[in-house]
């Protein structure tokens, strides 16, 4: 195949040509040179997006009732420590 130069696309007109390896790339069909072409201009560089992310164990606790209203509401007199055996009942008895 015979090397055609390199492939240009006319800024004017917009037709495919190939320049034959001239000096000069000329559009064959509006004759408009094609280092008279403007500038391209680039596009803006894109910020890149940050995601806010609401922390549901953050240390502000102005939300949450406090522990006296929570026992009275439920009825509990005082809170159990944990580990603690509630007396009546025995190990086994998880179990089942």
């Amino acid at each position: 195949m015979a090397n055609l130069g390199k492939k240009w696309i006319c800024y004017s007109c917009q037709t495919k040509f190939y320049d034959f390896s001239k000096p000069e790339a000329v559009c064959p069909k509006c004759g408009s040179n094609q280092k008279n072409a403007p500038a391209k201009s680039r596009a803006a560089k894109k910020e890149k997006a940050v995601l806010q992310i609401d922390d549901d164990f953050s240390g502000d606790q102005e939300d949450a009732p406090p522990e006296d209203l929570v026992e009275e509401s439920f009825g509990i007199s005082s809170a159990r420590a944990e580990g603690v055996d509630p007396g009546d009942l025995k190990m086994d008895d998880f179990d089942e």
